[in-house]
């Protein structure tokens, strides 16, 4: 997929979303109760540049809500990475629910936070509307919310923790904050009552305390602490691999200790080697106090093959003691994670497709004729779409899209992530602008065309092909798995394709090795088709029966071509190749990578004339495969 770079065109729009809708469950809840629920906006830490914020909302309506949304805005604050909600819109901003917390129970509360740039010498306080809300607002302010350093909390560095950004990190440092703990935490002696028992350290000491303590007898108490990663460990049992889990604990520092960021991260085993790649994910962070206990609290989702170990209470200044109690875990959401359980309105029928892409930046009008799957060559390419920061131009994407509906056949993006064809301004931000830069992208992306039946979220990233820097710079080197959460998050009715450059013939291993490592963050594999010339169809057989007995993913051909100017030969190898296509169980569709005679990528790879006269090879997938 070594195309050329597609001229952006000069007409530029800024995505624009309509704010302060509610699902009709919601809605319907509180009119019929004449009551709505508490929306309180708080800032729950602030530094000179910056501040953390959380939004909660309370159902006091009598009634369930089921699916929220809220809206505000800012007069000169911006947001800059987010959690726990689907947000929308480039302020004034919309949030509204994900899979797992759209259900508020009669008296149960939700929240979800962000992190933000100010402008001003103070946070902005904004009203939060929206239909749930009624317009009753309330804000407040942690008592850490007082500026206390020029670094914000989620710039600290530290080894065993994966990128801040991770979705699903909170930053609660309220002592009050509505939180329940789930009714099946299944923690035992998160409240330190029997002993020790489960709670232990990576490093430092470890004591029963009764001196402090937020319930209970007792709490634990982690002192002569040398290194920001030593810290007081849980064992929370085996997890459940592809669930998601509601995970706090509170914490206070020792007397007469300065304010610190308490941060609780999760420990697993490394999947495929002893190397500590990816053993390691924050879960949230908070700000903690020695005048009173804080909550800390996030979502973490199991995965990998091996076992989980314990959950880690650690603080970024490298020699506190501090206080821990009440450790709770529970939840267990089972996360989609499989193609199979998947539903869009656009997503292909049970029948295999046979798809094509965009030709010259356009779509033509015999496109429906032979194919019925539709990719951008180009066009959807973060480079195309945003080639000035923060200006998108996406007529040419939309009309893509107004085609396939149109026509009822599903578009599948291309690319979220990819070493070229990105934007030329991307490599020269910080690690931290570059991971809200890429998160903004499939954001934005989502918002504006939810109905994505599959999308190549990350484009040739094995060695030695063109993996995107950039991302590993701003994510660390579970790049791939954050920019697949990232998708999850905000296209979560899309098949999530890790999409790789010639695996069937070169980097077949590599390739192999390195969606393993991926686990179930990605949907399925995407295999490049390009320059199979001469393969035998037995060899591209063994080829993707490997893959699928190795990996056990769908299988998508993403990008078939043969390029002879020899008709006999392209017409040989398309008749060696396809049927091995189009008979594999685990192949869900074929596409083509353009179809016009001198308007492809690689000469002599067009199946047609511009006039419509095939190809031999053309003919013969009309009457074998296309018409039938």
């Amino acid at each position: 997929m070594h195309t050329s770079q597609y001229p952006t065109n000069p007409f530029a729009q800024v995505l624009k979303r309509t704010c302060g809708l509610v699902g009709a469950g919601a809605a319907l809840a509180v009119l019929s109760h004449s009551a709505f629920a508490a929306c309180t906006y708080t800032i729950e830490n602030e530094w000179n540049t910056g501040f953390v914020a959380s939004i909660t909302i309370k159902n006091d309506t009598g009634a369930p809500i089921n699916n929220w949304s809220v809206n505000w805005g800012y007069a000169n604050n911006r947001i800059s990475g987010t959690w726990n909600a689907n947000f929308s819109g480039s302020n004034p901003y919309t949030a509204s629910n994900v899979s797992w917390n759209g259900n508020i129970g009669v008296g149960q509360s939700v929240s979800f936070g962000f992190q933000g740039n100010k402008n001003s010498a103070t946070a902005e306080r904004p009203a939060v509307s929206g239909a749930v809300c009624g317009g009753a607002v309330a804000s407040s302010v942690a008592p850490s919310s007082a500026p206390r350093s020029s670094v914000a909390p989620s710039s600290v560095a530290q080894s065993s923790v994966a990128p801040s950004s991770q979705p699903g990190v909170s930053s609660r440092s309220s002592s009050s904050a509505g939180y329940t703990v789930p009714a099946n935490n299944f923690a035992q002696n998160g409240g330190v009552e029997n002993g020790l028992t489960n709670w232990s350290t990576t490093a430092g000491t470890v004591t029963r305390s009764t001196q402090d303590k937020r319930s209970g007898s007792a709490s634990a108490l982690i002192s002569g602490r040398t290194a920001n990663w030593h810290g007081l460990t849980f064992n929370a049992g085996s997890l459940v691999n592809g669930s998601q889990y509601d995970v706090a604990v509170w914490v206070k520092l020792a007397p007469g200790t300065p304010d610190s960021v308490i941060q609780l991260t999760a420990k697993r085993q490394d999947d495929n080697d002893s190397s500590t790649y990816n053993e390691y994910t924050q879960v949230a962070t908070a700000t903690a106090s020695s005048t009173e206990w804080r909550l800390v609290q996030g979502y973490y989702t199991q995965s990998g093959s091996t076992a989980f170990q314990h959950f880690i209470i650690e603080a970024t200044d490298a020699t506190i003691s501090f206080y821990a109690d009440d450790f709770s875990i529970g939840g267990q959401a089972p996360v989609v994670t499989s193609s199979s359980s998947r539903s869009s309105s656009s997503a292909p029928a049970a029948k295999k497709f046979i798809g094509n892409i965009t030709t010259s930046g356009a779509v033509r009008s015999d496109f429906t004729r032979y194919w019925n799957q539709i990719t951008p060559e180009n066009e959807g390419k973060w480079g195309s779409v945003e080639g000035t920061r923060d200006v998108y131009n996406w007529a040419p994407v939309d009309r893509i899209y107004a085609y396939a509906r149109a026509n009822n056949i599903p578009v599948k993006a291309h690319t979220f992530v990819w070493g070229a064809q990105s934007p030329s301004w991307i490599n020269n931000l910080s690690a931290s602008e570059t991971a809200a830069e890429i998160e903004e992208w499939i954001r934005d992306y989502c918002a504006r065309y939810p109905d994505t039946a599959m999308i190549d979220v990350v484009n040739e990233a094995v060695v030695g092909h063109q993996p995107a820097g950039y991302a590993q710079k701003a994510f660390g080197n579970n790049w791939i798995q954050r920019v697949f959460q990232l998708a999850r998050q905000y296209c979560p009715n899309s098949i999530l394709i890790l999409n790789d450059y010639n695996n069937i013939r070169w980097q077949h291993n590599e390739f192999i090795a390195l969606a393993k490592a991926q686990g179930d963050y990605i949907d399925a594999v995407g295999l490049q088709a390009h320059e199979l010339k001469g393969l035998t169809a037995a060899q591209v057989k063994t080829a993707i029966d490997n893959i699928w007995n190795q990996v056990g993913k769908p299988i998508y051909i993403s990008e078939y071509d043969i390029g002879d100017t020899n008709d006999q030969v392209q017409l040989q190898n398309f008749q060696a190749h396809f049927p091995v296509f189009w008979d594999h169980p685990h192949v869900k569709g074929i596409t083509i990578w353009g179809y016009i005679n001198g308007r492809t990528w690689i000469e002599g790879s067009g199946l047609m004339s511009d006039n419509g006269t095939p190809r031999p090879a053309m003919t013969w997938l009309l009457n074998n495969y296309i018409n039938k």
